[in-house]
């Protein structure tokens, strides 16, 4: 039975956040793609993946102690986090899939990126299901 109910502004939040991210990185994989004229699977690999890590890279020295982000030491950094890790393995195997897709499934190349996507799939979902510690 499907409710009518509007969900909780919490819940809307944690919805708004996990659709924008694949939104924007679809959008971007598609704007690489056609301006450049890379394969799909590199567009989507450096939207899905390269990105979001590149951006962790670049902040994380605020997420430590002391820093921008952390300047009082309580916050864990996101990066110390599975979710954060999870999110990172859905984008790669998003990424993989649409290589195997582009590559050809039922060839050599494209099964080898759909096993993979299908493995990082596999430990997005393990590490997305850890409690927060």
């Amino acid at each position: 039975m499907v409710s009518n109910q509007p969900l909780p502004n919490e819940n809307q939040s944690r919805l708004k956040e996990w659709l924008l991210y694949p939104l924007v990185a679809s959008v971007a994989t598609l704007v690489l793609h056609f301006v450049t004229g890379l394969a799909w699977g590199i567009c989507a690999f450096t939207s899905f993946v390269g990105w979001p890590l590149l951006g962790t890279f670049v902040t994380a020295d605020d997420d430590l102690p002391g820093g921008w982000s952390n300047p009082d030491g309580t916050e864990r950094p996101p990066w110390r986090r599975a979710r954060n890790w999870g999110q990172l393995s859905v984008g790669f195997a998003v990424a993989a899939f649409v290589a195997a897709v582009d590559a050809g499934v039922q060839t050599a190349m494209g099964a080898v990126f759909a096993i993979t996507g299908l493995s990082a799939g596999i430990v997005a979902v393990v590490l997305l299901r850890r409690p927060e510690q």
